[in-house]
C-alpha cells in the first residue's frame, strides 16, 4: 500500500512493510519538514497588487508553508490576501512591505476570517482551520488581541504584564491608579477643549464654527456649550462710545406728590403759652394773687408748662423719575489680548 501524510505538516505517513531501502531516506525528510516548521525561516516577495498562496507539498521541508516565521517583502500597489493552508497550525509573520496598502492573512478558502498585519509589524497568528486567530497582533508596534470570531478578546494575567523594546498598549479602560502609565489620553472623543496655540493639536481637530469667532467667555452654572449675541468683540467692547454706568452724574425730570403729615406732640418744637388776667365770670384757672376792687375780682394766673419735644418728621413721597440720562466715555484703547481657539478630541 502507498504512503499516506498528515493533514497539518504533511508528513509522510509510512506503510509497514513499504518503502524498502527508501524508509531512511523518507524518515529524513519527515525529520528536515518538522525541522522547518519548528524553526525555519522564509522571506517571500508579495510584490504587487495580487493575492499570494504559500505552496504547501506532501512531506516537502522547502513548501513555503512549512516555515515557522515568514517575512513578507515587497512594494504593494494594491491590498492583497496571503493564504495559507486551511488546517490547524501557527506561525510568526513579519509585514516588511511598503505602499500604502494592506497585507491580510488568510485561510485558503476562508478570505473572510482573515487578519491584517500592520506594516512594519510582527504578529503570532494560529489558525483553527477555517480562521484566524491573531495573538500579540503587531508586537513591535501596539500589542492587541483580535479574534475573528469574536469569541473573546480578554486577555486574563494573573501577575504582571512586561511590555519590552518599543511596544505600545492600547485599552478601553485600565484598573488600578495609572501612576505607572504613559502615553494614557484622559479625554474622550468629542470633548472640546479651549488651547492657547496657533493650531490644534494631535489628535484634536479645530471648531471652525463661525458662531465661535471674535466672542468672549460667559461662565453660568446651567448648562454650557450653548452661543448667542450678534455683535463681535472688537466691534462693540474696544469701539469708542457712550454707555450708561452706575455712579455718574444724571439729568432729568421727576413729578410726584407729598403727603400730607399731622404732627405730634414730640414733633413740635418745645415752647409755652405765659397766663393773662381776667374776669371772674369765666375761666377756672388756678390763681395767685385776687384782690377787691369795684365789685371786680383781679387775678394774675401762672404761665403754662413747657410743651413740644423738637423731633423729626418725615414727609412722604411718591413719583418718578423719567428722561434721565448718564453720559460716561470709553476712551478708544489699545486693549490686550490673547487669540485663543476651540478644538474637538478626534
Amino acid at each position: 500500500m502507498a504512503s499516506t501524510y498528515s493533514d497539518r505538516l504533511k508528513l509522510e505517513l509510512m506503510e509497514t512493510g513499504a518503502n524498502a531501502n527508501t524508509w531512511g531516506n523518507n524518515t529524513n525528510t519527515n525529520l528536515e519538514t518538522l525541522d522547518a516548521f519548528s524553526a525555519g525561516y522564509l522571506s517571500k516577495s508579495v510584490a504587487g497588487s495580487a493575492n499570494v498562496t504559500l505552496t504547501s507539498n506532501n512531506a516537502d521541508p522547502t513548501a513555503e508553508s512549512s516555515n515557522k516565521v515568514i517575512e513578507f517583502t515587497g512594494t504593494l500597489t494594491g491590498n492583497i490576501y496571503v493564504f495559507i493552508p486551511a488546517v490547524e497550525s501557527n506561525y510568526i509573520f513579519f509585514n516588511n512591505t511598503s505602499g500604502a496598502f494592506s497585507l491580510t492573512v488568510a485561510p485558503t478558502g476562508h478570505a473572510a476570517n482573515g487578519v491584517a498585519i500592520v506594516q512594519g509589524s510582527h504578529t503570532v497568528q494560529y489558525c483553527t482551520g477555517d480562521t484566524v486567530v491573531d495573538l500579540f497582533a503587531n508586537s513591535l508596534g501596539t500589542v492587541s488581541i483580535k479574534d475573528t470570531l469574536n469569541v473573546t478578546n480578554t486577555v486574563n494575567v494573573a501577575g504582571n504584564v512586561t511590555i519590552s523594546s518599543n511596544g505600545a498598549v492600547n485599552a478601553t479602560s485600565f484598573t488600578g491608579n495609572g501612576a505607572g502609565l504613559t502615553g494614557v489620553d484622559p479625554f474622550a472623543s468629542g470633548t472640546k477643549m479651549v488651547f492657547y496655540q496657533a493650531s490644534a493639536p494631535t489628535g484634536w481637530t479645530q471648531d471652525t464654527a463661525s458662531a465661535l469667532s471674535n466672542t468672549v467667555m460667559s461662565v453660568v452654572t446651567g448648562t454650557g456649550g450653548g452661543t448667542g449675541g450678534t455683535t463681535s468683540y472688537f466691534a462693540s467692547f474696544l469701539a469708542t462710545t457712550n454707555k450708561s454706568a452706575p455712579g455718574q452724574p444724571v439729568s432729568g425730570s421727576v413729578s410726584g406728590t407729598v403727603g400730607g403729615h399731622t404732627l405730634s406732640t414730640p414733633e413740635i418744637a418745645s415752647h409755652s403759652h405765659p397766663g393773662s388776667p381776667y374776669n371772674s365770670s369765666g375761666g377756672s384757672s388756678p390763681q395767685r394773687t385776687v384782690m377787691l376792687q369795684n365789685n371786680f375780682q383781679v387775678c394774675t394766673l401762672d404761665p403754662t408748662g413747657s410743651a413740644g419735644g423738637g423731633g423729626s418728621h418725615a414727609h412722604p413721597f411718591s413719583g418718578s423719575l423719567s428722561s434721565a440720562t448718564a453720559d460716561v466715555t470709553i476712551p478708544a484703547a489699545d486693549v490686550k489680548y490673547a487669540n485663543v481657539i476651540v478644538a474637538t478630541k478626534d
